[in-house]
């Protein structure tokens, strides 16, 4: 579709609203018993050429909306329940739904418009007319209450209005990155052995066409990731690695088609390798390959992981990848890694590939070490579009994992499933495959698993894989 004809679209779709507000009967409001709730609408720069798509208002003033190349991203901010009217300018609206779909969405839909009640942490997808391209994600940021101050001289600060390019930004030890709602730096950003940084505020690092991995640190003890966006395409998005005590809440990637790869992937929203202590929870995950990832080896970067935890957490992993993995580079030992109250809304979708195992929930063991208590609860798959849960024990398909790693099946043992919704059937099924004998998937539980409302039983468990070796398990 054309702009041209898109603001066409939009300049007619005006007159037949202000006609349909002057002689049509004034509708009684379905949100009027909301409490008042201030919002904050942010301010961006006249550089930042917003959507043609989508129109939104939140609380009655104006947000802007940005368009990528795929989707169009909305962040305001709120310290209740505001109504958020998104109108759709490129059509007319035949069906819309609001995604996850596994959350009860306060809702109007009419042929123009959409209209929502979101709260603070509210992550949205909004689909028009079935359709997965174009999506509007909307993200409803808490009203931040202590901004750092501009007068100190550990706070890089960047205002609401500006956009700053600055190639690679490297952070050193005890600073802080405020990136103010409505401020854009196109950066990647960088730190090696530098404990205690903070990035914060609720803005976007634009990493697009810059460099490899939009966020690279290595042993950052301490770190925490507050409410930022960040777009990206080359590479992993967000890498954290060799870390100890890292609080990552409300952060959002959006990491569209990777124009260095041939297959348009390996762009992970988020990948947490050998790290201990780390916090993931209210973060919304958008990419081409893995969405929320643990791995403990890969390349240079390796060390055994320890309580981890993904919490309330919303992922689509687009045409490759996983949602929810461990894996594929285990080659040190992971331990303590829990999944909880997750979502994943779509999962890949290149087509149905046997030798690529993608899936919404998943384990790939593919080196040495041993994988144990491992817990996946509260975890909705909306659409899983290849496999919906694959855990597998192999050799490795990762060719390369890093200087001197041996290439060894590794072994694997309690991992449990609880309270596992898949809404549909995927169309690769499901895969329990250990590698031999030696190294079974072992200690596995399904308690409470089911897909399209029929729960998984010790009688018909079997029937709901595609592929069934080498595994001991206990159904409850």
């Amino acid at each position: 579709m054309t702009e041209v004809f898109i603001k066409t679209i939009l300049f007619s779709r005006l007159l037949c609203n202000l006609a349909c507000s002057a002689g049509g009967a004034m509708n009684s409001d379905p949100f009027g018993d909301l409490p008042e709730a201030s919002v904050e609408n942010y301010s961006y720069s006249n550089k930042i050429r917003p959507s043609l798509y989508y129109s939104v208002e939140v609380g009655g003033g104006t947000a802007t909306v940005i368009p990528t190349k795929e989707h169009h991203i909305c962040a305001f901010g709120c310290d209740g329940p505001v109504v958020v009217k998104v109108t759709y300018n490129a059509d007319f609206i035949n069906e819309a739904e609001i995604l996850p779909k596994s959350k009860a969405w306060r809702n109007v839909v009419s042929r123009e418009s959409v209209t929502v009640v979101m709260s603070p942490g509210d992550r949205a997808v909004l689909e028009i007319n079935g359709s997965e391209e174009h999506d509007l994600f909307l993200f409803a940021n808490p009203i931040e209450k202590d901004k750092p101050s501009k007068d100190d001289p550990n706070v890089l600060y960047y205002e609401a209005g500006s956009v700053t390019d600055l190639t690679t930004l490297s952070l050193t030890s005890g600073q802080k990155l405020y990136v103010e709602g409505g401020a854009v730096v196109n950066t990647v950003l960088r730190a090696l052995d530098a404990p205690d940084i903070k990035l914060m505020g609720c803005g976007i690092i634009d990493a697009r066409g810059i460099d490899a991995r939009g966020i690279q640190f290595q042993r950052t003890d301490n770190l925490v990731i507050e409410n930022l966006i960040l777009l990206n395409d080359i590479n992993w998005s967000t890498f954290i690695s060799e870390s100890d005590n890292v609080r990552i809440n409300n952060y959002k990637v959006v990491a569209v088609e990777n124009p260095r790869h041939t297959s348009g992937c390996e762009n992970d929203a988020l990948d947490i390798l050998g790290c201990q202590n780390v916090t993931v929870r209210g973060c919304f995950g958008y990419a081409h390959d893995d969405v929320f990832c643990v791995k403990s080896h890969k390349w240079t970067y390796k060390g055994e992981v320890k309580n981890l935890l993904f919490e309330d957490c919303i992922a689509w992993n687009y045409l490759s990848g996983n949602s929810l993995v461990v894996g594929a580079e285990t080659n040190e030992n992971i331990s303590g890694v829990t999944y909880r109250n997750c979502c994943s809304i779509h999962s890949a979708g290149r087509g149905i590939n046997s030798t690529l195992f993608r899936g919404g929930l998943s384990i790939h063991h593919c080196a040495g070490g041993h994988i144990s208590d491992i817990l996946f609860e509260n975890i909705v798959l909306e659409d899983c579009k290849e496999y919906g849960i694959h855990l597998d024990i192999r050799k490795s398909y990762v060719k390369d994992l890093g200087t001197g790693v041996v290439y060894s099946p590794g072994t694997c043992d309690g991992v449990t499933l609880k309270n596992v919704s898949l809404l549909k059937k995927a169309p690769c099924g499901n895969v329990l495959m250990g590698y031999d004998e030696e190294h079974k998937i072992r200690g596995l539980v399904f308690d409470n698993v089911e897909q399209e409302g029929v729960k998984f039983t010790k009688d018909n468990i079997r029937s709901f894989f595609t592929t069934w070796s080498n595994v001991e398990c206990m159904v409850r």
